[in-house]
């Protein structure tokens, strides 16, 4: 098999897009291959559909059937890349993400190497402390749910020097309670950093270089606790990614991802 695939770059979060045409029943199964060390090596995979809504300017289907912020930036980018924007450029446009019911706008801003891009994302379905078991013990942690992708925001201070065991442990344990797609975020208020631990269950385990959905998580808990609009930056192993959340009459009207993403390479790999 031979397919056409773009490799991005965003906030050291590696993406494989492949343009290539591929059924979904396949496309776990040769998203696991193209993002395994023997062939393209990245942290996720996506794959390039027509979009059934004729506003789109593309469709994209993750691996695993998640919502991922940082794969439609990527998306973005490729697309708006290849109109050779100049420096300090800005285009919008919307595409359509499986995972997600409404097209996502996605402002971009050409840099010397790559772009910004600001997305629109979509609306959390609820934010709710639950109550997990791990290791013998209880722990309650706020949950953000998306469509297609939920993360449990965990203070890293909570399990200290144990934080990265205890994380990848909790992937195992609370897989029932979990959807399919679904990551454990590390969160440390002090320094604002954020270490980012993505769950696809029977596919991928993955430490990301950057999450944008993990940034909206966070940004989404910390609005509804204060109860207020508030905008956030956070580190993380890959670099800087933010998210601003409006918050209207108690509930959360509008959320926005902010990072940065440029294409690495583009060709043919072989499976």
């Amino acid at each position: 098999m031979e397919l056409s695939f773009i490799k991005c770059n965003p906030t050291e979060n590696m993406t494989i897009l492949v343009e290539t045409p591929v059924a979904e029943a396949l496309q776990r199964e040769i998203g696991e291959q193209l993002i395994s060390y023997g062939s393209l090596f990245a942290e996720q995979a996506g794959f390039i559909q027509t979009p059934t809504n004729p506003k789109a300017a593309a469709c994209l289907r993750m691996m695993g059937g998640e919502f991922c912020g940082n794969a439609t930036l990527s998306l973005a980018a490729y697309i708006l890349e290849q109109k050779n924007l100049p420096v300090g450029g800005v285009e919008m446009l919307s595409v359509e993400v499986i995972g997600t019911k409404e097209l996502v706008n996605c402002q971009m801003t050409k840099l010397e190497k790559g772009f910004s891009g600001l997305v629109d994302m979509p609306l959390p379905l609820f934010v709710e402390k639950r109550t997990f078991s791990l290791k013998n013990t209880k722990y309650t942690f706020p949950v953000v749910g998306f469509e297609g992708i939920s993360h449990v925001v965990v203070e890293k201070e909570v399990w200290g020097n144990n934080w990265k065991e205890m994380a990848e442990s909790a992937t195992k344990e609370w897989t029932d309670a979990m959807p399919e797609a679904f990551g454990v975020m590390i969160w440390d208020a002090k320094n604002k950093t954020l270490d980012p631990l993505v769950c696809v269950q029977g596919s991928s385990l993955v430490w990301e270089g950057g999450c944008g959905s993990g940034t909206s998580a966070v940004g989404a808990y910390l609005a509804m606790d204060k109860g207020e609009s508030m905008s956030i930056e956070c580190r993380q192993p890959g670099g800087v990614m933010g998210a601003s959340v409006e918050v209207v009459d108690g509930c959360i009207a509008k959320v926005q991802m902010k990072g940065n993403v440029f294409v690495v390479a583009k060709g043919t790999v072989y499976l």
